[in-house]
This record gives structure tokens, sequence and C-alpha cells, in this order.
């Protein structure tokens, strides 16, 4: 059977409509297939999560960074320590440690008149003689000193009640053993040019030795304060 001509026109259109149809359904398809859309927004979002998850890993690791600096014992001794430094230098002007070192001994002694003269006073040791010395010993740079073991400090109270020397409220009794830390020789050409040569002149038993290592023991009173107090944040 012969095919006529518009039969075979008529296949060929067909066909190539059929083509046409099919090609533009597969457009449409990736166009507005939804789950496609979904996917590539969720890969924009997993990008966009990642990037923000690394830069929150890196200041994670920055701070991490900056807490071990600041309590890892080698840091935090090393701040500590210039603290530590200034703490004892505070302790040790306000005589709450035990110290050493070089200076003087001073001893001052009553005379043996004061045992039998009628008025024994121009023969004892005054409270004010031990606080001229002191005082001297303060002013050739003494960074520590005692009368008795009773250590000296800003504070404390030297006086006599009756023939009885006090020094911070205790009793002390001949003779007077004075020690000082600081620069011997300077110690003792100041110690001599005040109080203790007015003594020596007068016959009384005194003496000033030299030494490489003094010990000199904690003030073992207590700091009270009924007025004076820091004053307060904003205040000058």
């Amino acid at each position: 059977m012969k095919l006529e001509k518009w039969h075979l026109s008529l296949t060929l259109i067909c066909l190539l409509f059929g083509v046409l149809f099919t090609s533009n359904l597969k457009t449409q398809l990736q166009v507005f297939n939804p789950m496609a859309a979904r996917n590539k927004t969720l890969v924009t979002v997993i990008k966009t999560q990642e990037e923000k998850n690394k830069e929150l890993e890196a200041e994670i690791a920055r701070i991490r960074e900056t807490i071990e600096k600041y309590t890892s014992p080698g840091s935090i001794q090393a701040e500590l320590e210039p603290i530590q430094k200034d703490l004892e230098k505070l302790k040790i002007l306000a005589g709450l440690t035990e110290v050493h070192g070089p200076g003087v001994v001073i001893t001052l002694d009553d005379q043996e008149k004061a045992r039998t003269a009628r008025d024994p006073e121009y023969y004892l040791i005054h409270y004010s003689s031990i606080l001229y010395i002191i005082n001297d010993l303060r002013a050739a740079g003494a960074e520590a000193i005692t009368v008795n073991n009773d250590r000296v400090v800003s504070t404390t109270d030297i006086r006599c009640a009756g023939n009885i020397i006090l020094v911070n409220t205790h009793r002390l009794a001949p003779p007077y053993e004075i020690k000082a830390i600081g620069n011997p020789d300077l110690l003792e050409e100041i110690v001599r040019t005040g109080e203790y040569t007015s003594l020596e002149f007068s016959k009384f038993p005194v003496s000033i030795v030299k030494r490489d290592n003094i010990v000199i023991p904690p003030y073992k009173g207590s700091y009270t304060f009924n007025y004076a107090a820091p004053p307060k944040e904003g205040e000058k």
C-alpha cells in the first residue's frame, strides 16, 4: 500500500510536535520543581551556617587562649609575683614579719649609784633617752628596731609610769637593749652624735656594737583605727 504524501507530512509534524512538547516539559520541571528550589535554599543556608560556625570556632579559640593565659599556674604566678613583693615590703614596713640583717646593738643601763642614792632619778635611764636614740636610728635609715625584743613600729608608744619604762604598753627593765637593722657604720656614726654620747659622758654604762646579722621579731600588737579610714569611691 502506498502512503500518500500528506500522510508523511502529518507524521513528521506530529513527531516534531512531540519532541518540542517533551523538551518544554523537561524545562518546566527544572524551573518549577519545588524540590529543586528547596534543595538550593538548603545549600545556601548550610553554607552560611558553616561560615558562622567557623567564625564562632575562631572566637571560642581566642577566648580559650585568653582564659588559659590567665589561669595557667605560670601566668598566675607571674601576675601575682610583683603584688607579693609589694605585700612583703608593706609587711616589713609595718613590722609584721621577722627580719634579719646587719646593724647595731645598743645597751643602756642604770648607774650603780641609783641603788643607794637618796635621789636615784639622776642615775636612771629614762624613757626620753630611749626615745631620742630611736629617733637617731631612724634618721640614720634604720629599717627595723626593737627595744628588749619589743618591735618598734609607727604606733609604738614609749613612756614611763613612775620608774617603769613602757614600750607598746609592755613593762621593760634595765638593761635596755636596742637593736637596729641598717648600715652599721652609719647607724653608729649618727647615734654617737646625740643622746648616746651624753649618757656616755655622764658615766652611764652604755655600749654600741656593730653586728653582721641581727634578728628582729615581728610586732605582736594590733593596729586599731578609730577615726582614720580610706576614702570611699568617688571621694577626694
